[in-house]
């Protein structure tokens, strides 16, 4: 660890954001006694709403820094063993993404990660509202108080959805240990099963295709369940996610996409690892981390897009639309072209020489393309 002086970190924000923020500091600098790590946080904000969702690096953190397992369990997880595909593409009513057998994702309440980090001991805690930085005299200040209030330094992410209507009922299938991404006619919906007998639901579409009204009718109807909120929202990305070389942003400060792969929590403790080899370990400057960060979420929004031009079984207007998505990158192309000429046996054993895109290794590329080019029976 570089670090010779002391350094005071302080996190604004103690949502997913703030509080992984503080525990990545937290328990990668315990045993650097010249790092000091704090987060303020205005205790009347409250968290997200319903479940979220993982890949598969969150949990690691948990793990080690807070020893959470599947029996001690204070942040209500369950299980997401993969991603349900149902209704997406022309030729399988499902489609599989699996986690590897030994590894596993999670779905948890939000209220009660916040809960469980506050008190983990890595970082001091203060409640406060802070609207300004001259509040702070700290070395780095991360910013993770939300959607930022205008997008005049950002840039936009070109998405087919924008809107969303939320639920929660208690019809949990028990079996069922993975995030479902339901295709619906107005584009899709998630189903993420939590702890306590219920379901978090997530009913994403475009607010210029489908009106409001008819989206939540649509909602209803087809699940079965009563909305408990709507609303529309923006895709980007900070162009500066670093200020004055001591401001630095995370969690919707920093960008926002919407939930298709669970992107959001692997995001941000990606663009963490990025900040520390800058201000721990000296090895980068902010500006190669910047540059690098941007290609990252490019890269993490063409795989999403990726997904809705194969279309579903709707013929509807939403997916007519998604007919006109398109994207280049020769890193993709790439990619694509070496999974698909191996079989999943053999991308197993080389993925770890290969680069990963955004987030994902080959064998993710094989399975969505297959579940989108073969028949049902075919062969795999």
């Amino acid at each position: 660890m570089a670090v010779t002086k002391p350094i005071k970190i302080t996190i604004i924000g103690g949502g997913n954001a703030g509080c992984l923020t503080a525990l990545h500091f937290g328990y990668h600098s315990r045993n650097n006694k010249n790092i000091f790590v704090e987060l303020i946080h205005d205790p009347d904000t409250p968290p997200e709403k319903v479940g979220q969702a993982t890949l598969l690096e969150p949990p690691k953190l948990l793990w080690k820094a807070l020893g959470i397992d599947w029996y001690n369990n204070p942040i209500d997880a369950t299980p997401k063993l993969g991603i349900l595909y149902e209704n997406w593409g022309k030729k399988q009513e499902k489609v599989f993404h699996p986690f590897p057998l030994n590894a596993s994702a999670l779905h948890y309440t939000p209220s009660k990660l916040q809960k469980t980090i506050l008190k983990s001991g890595y970082f001091s805690v203060q409640e406060q509202n802070i609207n300004n930085y001259k509040q702070i005299d700290s070395d780095y200040i991360f910013d993770c108080r939300g959607k930022p209030d205008n997008l005049d330094n950002y840039k936009k992410l070109e998405n087919p959805v924008n809107a969303v209507v939320l639920a929660q009922d208690s019809k949990r299938d028990s079996k069922a240990n993975w995030t479902r991404a339901v295709a619906t006619p107005d584009g899709w919906c998630f189903v993420i099963p939590n702890t306590l007998n219920t379901n978090s639901y997530g009913y994403l579409y475009n607010h210029q295709i489908t009106s409001d009204k008819a989206a939540k009718e649509n909602f209803e109807k087809l699940f079965e369940v009563k909305s408990t909120d709507q609303f529309k929202f923006k895709q980007y990305v900070a162009k500066n996610p670093i200020i004055d070389d001591r401001i630095i942003l995370n969690g919707n400060r920093l960008f926002f996409l919407e939930p298709l792969e669970a992107t959001a929590i692997a995001s941000y403790l990606h663009w963490l690892r990025m900040v520390w080899d800058w201000i721990i370990e000296g090895t980068v400057t902010s500006t190669q981390i910047t540059d690098k960060f941007h290609k990252y979420v490019t890269q993490v929004n063409n795989f999403i897009t990726w997904h809705y031009m194969y279309g579903s079984k709707y013929d509807t207007p939403f997916w007519k639309a998604t007919e006109n998505l398109s994207f280049k990158d020769p890193l993709f192309d790439k990619t694509l072209l070496r999974a698909n000429k191996f079989s999943m046996v053999d991308l197993q054993s080389i993925e770890s020489e290969a680069e990963h895109y955004g987030l994902w290794n080959d064998w993710s590329f094989k399975y969505w393309y297959d579940g989108m080019t073969k028949e049902e029976n075919g062969s795999k």
